[in-house]
C-alpha cells in the first residue's frame, strides 16, 4: 500500500479541501496509509516512510529544503489554489509572501517537484507547463445536508471572510438595499463571516466567523438560505480561484448568484445551476428579484446544483481522481532520508533574522556572529554593532 505524506503550513480549508480529507477517505478506505504534518514537524522518520509527499500551498525555508533532500528520492507533488507569487497589495497576507525568500521558496518548490494539481484553470496554464504532469482538481462538496426545511420567509445569504466586506461594499450594497425597500418581511438577509456596515443600518442577521471547517459547514446547513450570493472582482488575482463557493452552496440545495466571470464560467450554467450577472447594481438587484419571484426557477436550480454536490462533487468521486492524477508516472524509490534536522536550525535562524530585520534595529555582534555565518555566510570581525538590514539583503 502506498504511503502518502502531506506537508503544508496548517490545515486550512485550502488543505483539508486540496488532499487532506481525500487522503482521509481513501485510508479509510484501506487504499493509503497516510499521515499530516505541518511543516515545523518535519522529520527524517516521515520521510524516509513516505512513498509521496505532498506540498499544499508550501512556502517555507524548511518545506523547500525538504523538497531538495526528496527530489529524485520520492515521488513529489504540489498543490495550489492561489496565485501565492501575485498577491493583491490588499490581501491580508501580501507581506509575508511578496518577502524575496518566500517567492524564492515557491519557486524553487515548483522546480523540484514531478507533479502539479490545481482547481484553477489559470493556474493550471500559467504555473502548470514546466511539470512532467499538470491536472486540474476539484473540491469535494463536505456538507451534504438532507431535504430542505421550508422557511416562512425568503432567506438570502451571503457566506465569506471578513476580507470580504469590501466586496459587498462595492458589488452587492446598493442592489440589497433596494431588495430590502421592495420585499421588506418577505425576504430575510443574512451575512456570515464578513458584516458589512448595512447589517447594523437595516438591523440584519449577522453569523459570526466560524472557526474550523466543520463547525463552518454546520452552520451552513442549520442557514438553510433560498439564495446565495457570491459576487467576484473581476482581477487577474480572483481569476485564479476556484469555484469553492459554489461548491459550498449547492451542498445545501442553495440557488446561487455568481459573477459572470472566471473562475465561475467554468462551472455555472446559467439558469440551470445558478445564475451569472455582471458586476452593476440593476443586474445583481434584478438577479436577486428573479429568484425571489420565480419559485419554479428557483426550485429547479437548487435541485440541479444539489444533485451535482452529490455526484459530480462528491468525496469518494474526488478522491479517486485525486488519488490517480497524484500518481501519474509513480516509481517506488524508497533511500533513506536523514539530516533535515540541519535545514531546520537554518530555517529557525532565517525566521529570526527576517522578524529582527522588520524591526531595523542594532544588535550587538556577539550574540549573532554565529547566525550570520549560517544563514548568510557574513563575517564582521572589525565592528561591534551590525545593522541586520544590510546583512540580510538578498536573503
Amino acid at each position: 500500500m502506498i504511503n502518502v505524506l502531506i506537508i503544508s503550513h496548517s490545515l486550512i480549508p485550502s488543505v483539508l479541501l486540496c488532499g487532506h480529507t481525500q487522503m482521509l477517505y481513501l485510508k479509510n478506505a484501506g487504499k493509503v496509509n497516510y499521515k499530516f504534518l505541518m511543516a515545523g514537524a518535519i522529520n527524517d522518520e516521515d520521510m524516509s516512510w513516505a512513498d509521496v509527499v505532498v506540498f499544499v500551498r508550501s512556502e517555507s525555508d524548511i518545506e523547500y529544503y525538504a523538497s531538495c533532500m526528496l527530489k529524485g528520492k520520492r515521488h513529489l507533488v504540489y498543490v495550489l489554489d492561489d496565485d501565492l507569487l501575485n498577491l493583491p497589495e490588499y490581501a491580508s497576507s501580501y507581506k509575508y509572501y511578496a518577502l524575496p525568500s518566500i517567492k524564492k521558496n515557491i519557486k524553487g518548490l515548483l522546480g523540484n517537484c514531478d507533479t502539479f494539481l490545481t482547481p484553477s484553470h489559470v493556474l493550471y496554464e500559467k504555473y502548470g507547463k514546466d511539470f512532467k504532469n499538470r491536472f486540474l482538481i476539484d473540491e469535494p462538496s463536505l456538507g451534504v445536508g438532507g431535504e430542505r426545511k421550508v422557511n416562512d420567509k425568503i432567506k438570502i445569504g451571503f457566506a465569506g471572510s471578513i476580507d470580504r466586506t469590501q466586496d459587498i461594499n462595492t458589488i452587492l450594497e446598493d442592489a440589497l438595499i433596494r431588495i430590502i425597500e421592495k420585499y421588506g418581511d418577505k425576504v430575510s438577509v443574512e451575512f456570515m463571516g464578513a458584516k458589512p456596515a448595512i447589517v447594523d443600518k437595516y438591523k440584519l442577521h449577522h453569523i459570526p466567523y466560524q472557526e474550523g471547517y466543520k463547525k463552518y459547514t454546520e452552520t451552513m446547513g442549520e442557514a438553510n438560505w433560498d439564495i446565495g450570493l457570491a459576487p467576484m472582482p473581476v482581477t487577474d488575482f480572483h481569476s485564479c480561484k476556484y469555484i469553492n463557493k459554489y461548491v459550498e452552496y449547492a451542498s445545501y440545495g442553495i440557488a446561487g448568484i455568481y459573477t459572470d466571470c472566471v473562475p465561475y464560467v467554468y462551472g455555472i450554467r446559467d439558469r440551470d445551476n445558478g445564475l451569472l450577472v455582471s458586476n452593476n447594481s440593476d443586474d445583481w438587484f434584478n438577479a436577486i428579484s428573479l429568484l425571489i419571484e420565480d419559485e419554479e426557477l428557483r426550485k429547479s436550480i437548487s435541485r440541479n446544483c444539489y444533485r451535482e454536490a452529490e455526484t459530480i462533487y462528491s468525496l469518494e468521486t474526488l478522491s479517486n481522481d485525486f488519488y490517480d492524477k497524484m500518481m501519474t508516472d509513480y516509481v517506488e524509490n524508497k533511500e533513506e532520508i536523514k539530516g533535515i534536522w540541519k535545514y531546520k536550525v537554518k530555517s529557525f535562524f532565517a525566521r529570526v533574522v527576517f522578524k529582527i530585520k522588520e524591526q531595523n534595529i542594532m544588535l550587538p555582534f556577539w550574540m549573532i556572529n554565529k547566525l550570520f555565518r549560517i544563514i548568510t555566510g557574513t563575517n564582521n570581525k572589525n565592528n561591534t554593532l551590525v545593522n541586520l538590514t544590510d546583512v540580510t539583503k538578498g536573503l
